[in-house]
């Protein structure tokens, strides 16, 4: 059952639309990742959802109660709605313990030191715990920002591009964090991004925003495997964009997926690259290693299309594509 809910949320400023309708729901020890490019509505939306911000239509739940918007509060918020913003929000001359500790500084000592503690060591801050902020990697200044945010065991946890500033490393780290918090702590959180595999890889459910629409909200597995539209596929991933009648006559069916916008779409890893004479002719264009994978581009014809392969081929290479 839904913890938390955004129904049919609106924004406009100065006479532009930022938010269309745009309803949600999240469970408790679920994370919803938002997926969006620049100016899509995606902060704008986690600032209502905070309480930060009013909308100009719909409403926020918790619990199944309204919460107040934010010209309705003296103070703008809510005690158990939680938001981690990009800059942290951190004091850089305390140390991380301090930071943790101001959110509670109006407990009782003794279980102040014990909340410091469990977060600590949820958070994976116990060695860096006495660091002042200002000396901390981006990594660790982020978990040291959930660990204040979740402190007073919010029901709630918003996370505004979470991996905006970090590292490959510390991203995998807070990635891991951040999934072992929502479940142990049971908190409902929603995280925006512009990255689509932070989206893919962290989300138990993703959606999909363009000009302030959510376009598409399910698995990670089924909007990546069957997206609404070409939008949705290109922002998820690497795609090939065809036409349907292209890919029977010279792929087969198995490998392209029909969109709803009447497009043909293939991923690269779908097609298997070789050069026995299995499958449709086809010259390579280029060919660049990508770590796990060479991508390779090619031609069937006048058509252009991406594959992913285990083996490098050289350009002008004639190849076979099923």
């Amino acid at each position: 059952m839904a913890i938390f809910q955004l129904k049919s949320i609106d924004k406009t400023f100065a006479q532009h639309t930022v938010l269309q309708q745009v309803s949600l729901d999240v469970k408790k020890g679920e994370i919803v990742g938002l997926l969006g490019e620049s100016g899509s509505g995606k902060s704008t939306l986690l600032r209502i959802a905070a309480g930060l911000l009013d909308a100009d239509g719909g409403a926020v739940y918790l619990n199944r109660q309204p919460i107040a918007t934010a010209s309705q509060r003296l103070i703008p918020g809510h005690a158990d709605i939680k938001m981690v913003h990009q800059e942290y929000n951190l004091s850089l001359v305390l140390t991380a313990r301090e930071n943790i500790a101001y959110a509670l500084r109006f407990y009782e000592k003794s279980y102040q030191n014990s909340r410091i503690e469990e977060l600590l060591q949820l958070c994976q801050l116990e060695s860096v715990a006495n660091q002042t902020v200002k000396t901390l990697s981006g990594g660790e200044k982020q978990r040291t920002a959930i660990a204040q945010a979740l402190a007073e065991h919010a029901k709630v946890l918003l996370l505004d591009e979470p991996f905006a500033h970090l590292d490959l490393p510390n991203r995998h780290r807070l990635s891991h964090t951040v999934r072992r918090l929502v479940t142990q702590m049971g908190v409902a959180c929603i995280f925006v991004t512009h990255a689509p595999t932070e989206a893919l890889s962290l989300s138990n459910r993703m959606g999909i925003l363009q000009s302030g629409q959510l376009l598409q909200l399910d698995t990670p597995q089924r909007v990546y495997a069957q997206p609404r539209n070409a939008y949705v596929a290109e922002l998820t991933g690497d795609a090939n964009l065809l036409k349907a009648a292209f890919c029977e006559r010279h792929l087969g069916e198995h490998t392209f997926v029909t969109l709803a916008d009447g497009h043909a779409l293939i991923r690269p890893e779908k097609l298997i690259l070789n050069e026995n004479g299995t499958g449709a002719a086809a010259q390579v264009e280029s060919c660049l290693f990508r770590g796990m994978h060479y991508e390779v581009r090619f031609k069937i014809g006048r058509q252009l299309l991406m594959a992913y392969a285990n083996r490098p081929f050289v350009n002008k290479q004639t190849i076979f594509v099923a």
